[in-house]
């Protein structure tokens, strides 16, 4: 089975997220593609937040082809009480039809985290997709917290319908 894990980082705790997970993925069968959302100008946190806010829309060094993935894993911070603008722009694009999908957030203070889970659910079930799971990890403690993760994703892996590694 095809797993596509596209994410937005601009610190970096997401990304460890995305390839941690592959790791834990791969060698359960899955075939696994990571790919970051790479935007030509990130700028600054502050300027990021306030796009976020405005709901700005961003362009693509590339845009992440995932047609053949039968299940998406998406990640993004919480900027401004929501997900990234890069990552909004990605599902405004996307077509999400007949695909499982698991969310992932990592966040600071924790105030907008369910308000930018609940924007992330919306936009993915708009483009047609299944979520099939959900993960809020503090982005401070990312190495700490990914244990719990990990087991989060292997509940939901064992749990859904949608997922069955190869040889099962």
């Amino acid at each position: 089975m095809k797993i596509s894990i596209v994410y937005f980082s601009l610190s970096g705790r997401t990304k460890l997220l995305a390839q941690s997970l592959a790791d834990v993925l791969k060698p359960e069968g899955f075939t696994v593609k990571v790919a970051p959302l790479k935007t030509p100008d990130t700028g600054s946190f502050l300027k990021n937040c306030i796009f976020a806010f405005i709901k700005k829309k961003v362009k693509f060094e590339y845009v992440p082809d995932i047609k053949t993935s039968e299940i998406v894993f998406l990640g993004s911070p919480v900027w401004a009480f929501d997900i990234t603008p890069a990552m909004r722009t990605f599902l405004e694009n996307v077509d999400l039809k007949g695909k499982g999908v698991f969310l992932f957030i990592t966040y600071g203070s924790g105030k907008g985290k369910d308000r930018a889970m609940d924007n992330f659910r919306y936009l993915v079930e708009q483009k047609g997709g299944k979520v099939i799971g959900t993960a809020e990890i503090k982005g401070r403690s990312v190495k700490d917290e990914f244990e719990k993760f990990k087991e989060e994703v292997k509940k939901c892996l064992k749990q859904s319908q949608l997922i069955r590694p190869h040889g099962q």
